[in-house]
């Protein structure tokens, strides 16, 4: 069944570490977009690191539900993957198109690429670093009797309006600080299992640097600011969950991922991942401050900042916050 699939897609990372609230930041400022995700509210939020100071940006509307966002480089506007509310009293089915909205809080969403059939998902939205280039993972029903459908990596120009299918069956697409390369991960159809790619930032010449049998599942991969590194979250042994439906469909539920996970770095090149946190537990979904020294990364008790190395591992923001992450200037 097509959410069935899509509940696997959409595995992988959860959890939170005991820390303390550092003092002072000694990291970039900037500003860090994030879903909020309480009961019986969600958000999209701006964080002014350097005043510590939290906005609401866009309260969503009751029934109707982000997935995923992504901020642009300049921190100008934010792309959403968006189901508006199908109205009252009706079952909100999480079928999401590609929006826009305007950073300056006082605009609404407005569609970029919408639906053409009922059970047609967009999800996993991505800037590339010039701004030019938005990459997502789009989902199409094939048959909507027998719930056979379509999984591809995409991507929208926005000067021209051009798509592009980039790779079939790829999800949390994430672009290099240079523009030059492409990491997504692949998931079997059949079994579910993911595998780390790297690619050109067309999708040409795809490289399997984790294959499927090293992690149960892994996601949210980024590059190290020098484009060495690739690092993602990934699941090392099964463990018990919460009904996968629920957490996707439940707009309620306060995460949308509950698998123990740790986070892992392996280098462009290949060669062995290398564990960066010990507990589990801990990662969602990562990103990098402006200035690269920093990895910022969601939690089910808050945001977290960590060194590259994984080291010095400290709540940012007590805040629940979704798999969206965005660490503007």
């Amino acid at each position: 069944m097509l959410w069935l699939w899509l509940v696997g897609l959409l595995m992988a990372c959860g959890g939170g570490v005991e820390t303390a609230v550092p003092t002072e930041t000694e990291f970039a400022g900037g500003t860090i977009y994030f879903i909020l995700q309480e009961p019986h509210r969600q958000a999209l939020m701006r964080y002014d690191v350097a005043a510590d100071s939290v906005e609401p940006l866009f309260e969503v509307p009751v029934n109707a539900w982000i997935s995923h966002m992504a901020a642009s480089p300049d921190g100008s506007q934010i792309a959403l993957t968006y189901a508006p509310s199908p109205g009252e009293n009706e079952i909100q089915f999480g079928y999401s198109s590609l929006y826009l909205l305007l950073a300056d809080g006082r605009s609404e969403p407005r569609p970029l690429i919408e639906r053409t059939a009922d059970q047609e998902v967009f999800f996993n939205p991505a800037w590339s670093p010039d701004g030019a280039w938005l990459y997502y993972t789009h989902v199409t029903p094939l048959d909507e009797i027998t719930f056979t459908f379509a999984t591809h990596l995409e991507r929208f120009e926005l000067a021209t309006g051009t798509t592009e299918v980039l790779a079939e069956n790829g999800i949390w697409p994430r672009v290099s600080p240079d523009g030059r390369f492409l990491t997504y991960v692949n998931i079997d159809r059949d079994s579910l299992a993911a595998e780390l790619v790297v690619a050109d930032a067309d999708g040409r010449n795809p490289t399997v640097l984790v294959p499927r049998n090293r992690f149960v599942t892994l996601d949210s991969p980024f590059f190290s600011a020098d484009g060495a590194w690739l690092y993602f979250s990934a699941v090392a042994q099964q463990t018990s969950s919460a009904s996968w439906w629920e957490q996707l469909l439940g707009i309620e539920v306060a995460l949308a991922h509950d698998l123990p996970s740790t986070w892992w770095r392996i280098p462009v090149n290949g060669g062995e991942p290398e564990s960066l946190i010990s507990e589990a537990s801990v990662g969602q979904y990562g990103t990098l401050s402006p200035d690269g020294r920093t990895i910022a990364f969601s939690s089910r008790s808050g945001i977290f900042v960590m060194q590259p190395d994984g080291s010095d591992v400290r709540l940012l923001l007590e805040q629940a916050a979704s798999d969206s992450l965005s660490w503007t200037p």
